[in-house]
């Protein structure tokens, strides 16, 4: 079972029920999904303070999970950009991790491929993507289904 790992690099998520909605989900598509320690932490408009934020990423990195997976995209990972240790986050792409995310998150995966030529993942966010009612729309089936088999390779 691959491990999935989600973590606030950017936004805050604003309401634990949809994040606990979306790693049900992520566990009923066969990954062992958890949050990572500071994934609901909240500084301002920021899924933690700018040392949590960082710390969250590299504590991911040394971890290595099979997928790296943001809760939501937003403002704020270009702060983090000087303080990030690129060569941590590709070692753990050498060892199988798929950085996986969207909007703001761009910031990073551009970052990781110009310093190291790490290559990462365009896909889904927990919130945006795993985490909106049935009355909502619940989960798109191509997104589902193709985030699915992408990972699974």
């Amino acid at each position: 079972m691959p491990s999935l790992t989600l973590f606030a690099p950017s936004g805050v998520v604003p309401a634990t029920p949809p994040l606990r909605l979306a790693l049900k989900r992520l566990r009923a598509l066969g990954f062992d999904a958890r949050l990572d320690e500071s994934a609901l932490a909240r500084h301002q408009r920021f899924g933690g303070s700018d040392e949590q934020r960082l710390a969250a990423i590299h504590r991911v990195a040394a971890e290595a999970p099979s997928i790296a997976m943001t809760t939501r995209g937003g403002y704020g990972l270009t702060r983090l950009l000087g303080g990030i240790r690129w060569k941590a986050l590709a070692k753990a792409v050498d060892q199988g991790t798929r950085w996986v995310g969207y909007s703001d998150f761009t910031a990073l995966q551009l970052g990781l491929l110009a310093h190291t030529g790490a290559s990462s993942w365009a896909g889904p966010a927990a919130l945006d993507d795993f985490s909106r009612s049935e009355e909502n729309g619940g989960v798109d089936e191509v997104t589902r289904d193709c985030f699915a088999e992408a990972m699974a390779g």
